[in-house]
Order: structure tokens, then C-alpha cells, then sequence
């Protein structure tokens, strides 16, 4: 899927325990490798939000054509947990490449925040709950703006100039525009517990793994995943413009989605709710 929400180019691809890459070209970031895509292999950045074989399948191939082509090498965001598996995974790879792959791979604890460029976008992980065998995190990624502060709005330029030399001028403030999240994999309680500032990104990607009669709640917390009956109540609380199912189960044909989806959805979420079907050929 090559689209754009609210104005943030997006090129992924994801079906659920096959393989889910989610790229933001103009970020330069991928959360999640499940598949090394074309628009992947360019971003620079790459944020695991958990290291189940469905989000990392295609890092060692990321790794090796960017070096291949001669691309500097990237950087690597992770749950902080997971990083001694992580690097040895990466050593290993090395081995058999001949060669150590050599990123720079950074762990992270809800709350860090890891600079994407310049000092305006920030990856900011937060809380997630799929599994307890293994770390995972969801991620946000916003843009940090100095602003003059609403009292002021008023004020012609020569005065702003003024007042900002005066001592202890306190005339603008720092504020976070949430851009774009992506919770990863997660319970309805990890939803519950939604970081406030996921709730307002301008779109949100949500975990949909199971949407109809098939397998029940049950089976969805089992797996540490959310079905669309428990996840709609839950989007009726978050502010995103636009919301993004992904990570649907790969038993599901895709007019079976489409129609769970417009039946079990109401009206009112309906206008924002979009969903990133599995493609021809991602199916194994």
C-alpha cells in the first residue's frame, strides 16, 4: 500500500504472522521488518516495536543490500530488552555474510525518545502489551516546534523583537505535534492504556489481528492480540484523524475483512477508520 493520511506518505505492507513493514519515506523510517521493501531498504531508521519473526524476517536482507549498494550503515531502535539477542542476531548475520554488519542499534524504555533529523522529529517509544516472553513497544513520532506563545499572538514583529530582549522575556514555548504512532502488537488492555499523546497523532496505526465470528476475544488475548468487537469501543476514545487497522490474521480472505470491518464499525468512526489489506502474493 503506497498512500497518504493527513498529508504523511506511507508505503507498507502486513499480514499477520506472514510479515509487516510499515515505511515513512519522508522520515526516513520503517517500524517493523517483516519483509524488506524498496521504500524500506531507503530509510535510514528502523524501529523494531518486538522481535517475533513477522516484524525482523527481512532485517538481514535490509542490512545486506544496504551495504551492497554502498549505503551508510543504518541505525536500529529496539525494545532496550531485546538487545542482546538483537546484536547477536546481527553478529550472526555478519558471519555468515563474511563480513560484521556494523549498525547502530539503540535500545529504548517507554518514554526515550531517539532524534529522526535536525531537532524538529522526534521517535518517541511508548507501552505496549502483546507478549510476556518478550519486550515490545509501540512508537510515536512527533514534531517538536518553538511557538509564540498565545498571548502574544497579537504583537507586530518590531514588538515581539522588543520584548524578546528584554531579560527573562519568556515570549514562545515548545510544543509536540504528534504526527504518526504505531502501537505494534497488543492487547485490548494494552489499547486501554493508550498513551495520550498516540490517542492525538494525526494517524494512528492500530493491531486488528481478528475481526469476525471465527476466533473469539478470547483467542485474541490468548494470542496477546485485540479483535475488532473489543477494539471498537476503545477508537471511540482516541482523537487520530485517521486510524489504520493493519496486522489483519492471514485466515482472513480480504472481502471477509472489508466486510467485517464496514458490518462491526459504526458510523461515526467509520469516516476514519482505513485498513492496510494484505496484497496479492504476501500470503504464504
Amino acid at each position: 500500500m503506497l498512500e497518504r493520511f493527513e498529508g504523511i506518505r506511507v508505503d507498507a505492507r502486513s499480514l499477520g504472522g506472514i510479515a509487516t513493514t510499515l515505511s515513512f519515506p519522508e522520515m526516513a523510517l520503517t517500524v517493523d521488518m517483516g519483509v524488506c521493501t524498496p521504500a524500506a531498504l531507503r530509510t535510514a531508521t528502523l524501529a523494531l516495536t518486538h522481535t517475533h519473526a513477522d516484524h525482523v524476517s527481512g532485517l538481514h536482507q535490509y542490512l545486506g543490500v544496504r551495504r551492497l549498494f554502498g549505503m551508510a550503515a543504518p541505525r536500529i531502535v529496539a525494545p532496550a530488552e531485546a538487545l542482546p539477542a538483537l546484536t547477536a542476531c546481527i553478529d550472526a548475520m555478519g558471519a555468515l555474510q563474511g563480513r560484521p554488519f556494523e549498525p547502530e542499534v539503540v535500545g529504548v524504555r517507554p518514554g526515550d525518545e531517539v532524534a529522526l533529523g535536525g531537532n524538529r522529529l522526534f521517535l518517541r517509544a511508548f507501552p505496549a502489551r502483546h507478549s510476556d516472553r518478550i519486550a515490545s513497544v509501540g512508537y510515536l513520532v512527533i514534531r517538536r516546534v518553538t511557538r509564540l506563545r498565545e498571548a502574544y499572538l497579537g504583537l507586530s514583529g518590531p514588538e515581539i523583537a522588543r520584548r524578546k530582549a528584554e531579560p527573562g522575556a519568556d515570549l514562545f514555548e515548545v510544543v509536540d505535534d504528534p504526527l504518526v504512532a504505531v502501537t505494534g502488537d497488543t492487547t485490548a488492555q494494552g489499547l486501554a492504556d493508550l498513551d495520550p499523546a498516540a490517542r492525538r497523532a494525526r494517524v494512528l496505526f492500530v493491531e486488528a489481528t481478528f475481526v469476525g465470528d471465527r476466533h473469539d476475544l478470547e483467542a485474541a488475548r490468548l494470542g496477546g492480540h485485540v479483535h475488532l468487537d473489543e477494539l471498537v469501543p476503545l477508537l471511540r476514545g482516541v482523537e487520530a484523524r485517521t486510524i489504520v487497522l493493519y496486522h489483519f490474521s492471514q485466515t482472513y480472505r480480504v472481502s471477509e475483512l472489508v466486510d467485517a470491518v464496514a458490518n462491526r464499525v459504526p458510523a461515526e468512526l467509520a469516516g476514519r477508520v482505513r485498513l492496510l489489506l494484505p496484497e496479492e502474493g504476501d500470503r504464504l
